[in-house]
């Protein structure tokens, strides 16, 4: 072989090693984030904490999901947001899915934010009314006078278990939610239907100490904020639920463990937010988020019968339904 011959061949198996290596170096095709819209319960506060907290550390782009967080209020039905395609996930109360179930709208709740129900009677350490039977001869605040009030469920349904009659207590308005203003201005004795988490640290702010009974203890168990999607969205996008709920339940594990960091998260969505209380509110709900005995954001099946239960005990919906189909660990459990 003459020296022209071995130069080409040399030549040649250059080239191809550049071409072999160019084509082992290309870039992995780059797969579009999935875009997600979550429909809010209520207005912006540190009850999302971990939402925030998963955009703020980059959860969600770890599993490759981009965010809108649309906040809620009075005037604003997630249900009704996500049943239009609004929203893909919403946040409402257990008892709402069940009864929108039993209207033919098929939602199905895939974990929730509080496993403890922070809903309580309040009333002043100094009234020394710790139980239900302390009530009788009070003056209660309540949603509306005569009990019809879907607010004043929780109410009715403890007394309802614990067999108080309703005359053998007084009822008032409640018309200041602001921490204890209404029982410290002698307007009522205890206050219905109170959050035992921003509430109660308005009470406390205001140097006001507390008495609690909480409506889970006499019988009274729903989820306050379960996330939900539609029933037939699970079946597409099974992935996409898993990554997004296992992100928010970093989320929420983080922020349990920075509640003050957090607070801040929740701030740059409202500045409004004042950043002390928010710190203040984190702290006290992280009992409620992370109960110890399961898994952050699992789901009880006796709560959801309990919560069933008591829409049929009130002729709320007309017949049980299958609970099966109206809740799932299957992405709490991962």
């Amino acid at each position: 072989m003459n020296k022209t011959s071995l130069n080409k061949i040399v030549l040649l198996i250059g080239l191809m090693a550049i071409l072999i290596s160019a084509c082992g170096s290309q870039p992995t095709p780059v797969v579009p984030a999935d875009k997600v819209t979550i429909q809010l319960s209520w207005f912006h506060g540190v009850e999302y904490a971990g939402f925030y907290t998963a955009v703020e550390k980059g959860y969600y782009k770890e599993e490759n999901i981009e965010i809108v967080l649309n906040p809620g209020g009075p005037e604003i039905n997630p249900i009704d947001e996500v049943q239009n395609g609004k929203a893909q996930f919403g946040i409402t109360s257990g008892d709402s899915l069940i009864i929108a179930k039993t209207n033919q709208q098929n939602f199905v709740s895939v974990a929730t934010i509080f496993r403890k129900n922070p809903l309580t009677i309040t009333s002043l350490k100094k009234d020394n009314i710790q139980r239900p039977e302390d009530l009788v001869g009070k003056t209660v605040g309540v949603y509306s006078l005569d009990l019809s009030n879907f607010f004043d469920l929780p109410f009715l349904a403890l007394l309802n278990r614990t067999g108080l009659d309703r005359n053998s207590m007084n009822y008032a308005l409640i018309e200041d939610f602001q921490g204890a203003n209404e029982i410290k201005a002698g307007n009522m004795d205890a206050m219905s239907g109170m959050f035992a988490t921003d509430q109660q640290v308005m009470a406390q702010d205001a140097g006001d100490e507390l008495n609690f009974i909480y409506y889970n203890d006499y019988g009274y168990d729903v989820y306050i904020n379960t996330i939900f999607v539609k029933e037939e969205f699970i079946q597409s996008n099974a992935d996409l639920i898993s990554r997004l709920i296992k992100a928010t339940i970093k989320g929420y594990q983080y922020a349990i463990e920075n509640p003050d960091e957090v607070a801040g998260f929740a701030v740059k969505y409202d500045p409004n937010l004042d950043l002390k209380y928010q710190q203040s509110v984190m702290k006290a709900q992280i009992p409620f988020i992370s109960t110890g005995d399961a898994p952050i954001g699992s789901m009880d099946a006796d709560v959801w019968e309990t919560t069933q239960q008591i829409l049929l005990d009130f002729d709320l919906i007309a017949a049980p339904i299958d609970l099966n189909t109206i809740y799932t660990n299957q992405f709490t459990s991962q």
